[in-house]
């Protein structure tokens, strides 16, 4: 079983704060409207988020959002077995970590988090110790069960890792291939639906030029192997099935 944990819609400038918005109200002039969709898969023995939303780092703590969404499922942030992520952004990695009477905690203190191993080392150069997200990326480094991926690795059985780079250097594709669970999940580089018929280099990325080839690539496996796609940001079709395709019109898709 997968679903979608919506956090919630955001307008982001060149500062790059996600300020909150209404899911039916425009972005600010110049600012990308984007919206967070954490995805829980459900199997037999584990309990897996894909990525895992802000968590402190937006104009309030997510973790409460997070708390509730889970909630739904019947479960708490102590039955999460595995956080596999996608890349380092913070707005795929904040939910990892949080505040609680005035310390930090892990969010998650019983999951392996998958994360890819070169761009952990690569953040972690970037950030000082110094700095709260400096201080956040040592704190999980200390206390969090940390599982470095490189490309084609396997955390555990049906789901396989691919460094594709693009959106960060180190950007990884996350095929899902468990029993009624198939799917693509390819971070930014797949992040709404509008990028699945769109040719663009986004200015965003570490390599645009490499995602739009990605993009291109992925999509077809997708639709040649019969997988479905998630959307980390896309605002009202997160989970989409590839039904159809034409030299024309491009993929046609539907929300599942």
């Amino acid at each position: 079983m997968i679903d979608t944990l919506y956090e919630g819609t955001f307008s982001v400038g060149m500062d790059k704060q996600f300020n909150p918005i209404q899911r039916s109200e425009p972005a600010a002039k110049g600012a990308l409207k984007i919206s967070l969709n954490p995805f829980l898969i459900q199997t037999r023995d584990r309990n897996i988020l894909i990525d895992c939303g802000l968590g402190d780092y937006g104009v309030k703590s997510h973790i409460p959002i997070l708390q509730e969404n889970l909630k739904r499922f019947g479960l708490t942030e102590e039955d999460i077995s595995d956080v596999v992520c996608s890349h380092l952004h913070w707005d795929h990695i904040g939910g990892l970590a949080h505040q609680k009477h005035g310390e930090m905690a892990l969010t998650f203190p019983d999951a392996s988090i998958w994360l890819s191993g070169q761009e952990w080392k690569q953040v972690n150069e970037r950030y000082d110790e110094e700095n709260a997200k400096g201080e956040f990326l040592q704190f999980l480094d200390v206390k969090a069960d940390l599982r470095f991926l490189n490309d084609g690795d396997s955390p555990f059985d049906g789901v396989e890792v691919e460094v594709i780079g693009g959106h960060t250097e180190f950007s990884l594709a996350i095929w899902i291939d468990l029993p009624g669970v198939k799917f693509l999940m390819a971070g930014d580089v797949l992040g709404t639906k509008g990028s699945i018929n769109r040719s663009y280099a986004a200015k965003y990325d570490f390599d645009g030029k490499r995602s739009q080839m990605q993009r291109t690539r992925l999509i077809k496996q997708c639709w040649e192997d019969v997988f479905g796609i998630l959307c980390y940001h896309d605002n009202d079709m997160p989970l989409i099935r590839l039904t159809g395709y034409s030299e024309d019109n491009g993929y046609s898709f539907t929300s599942i």
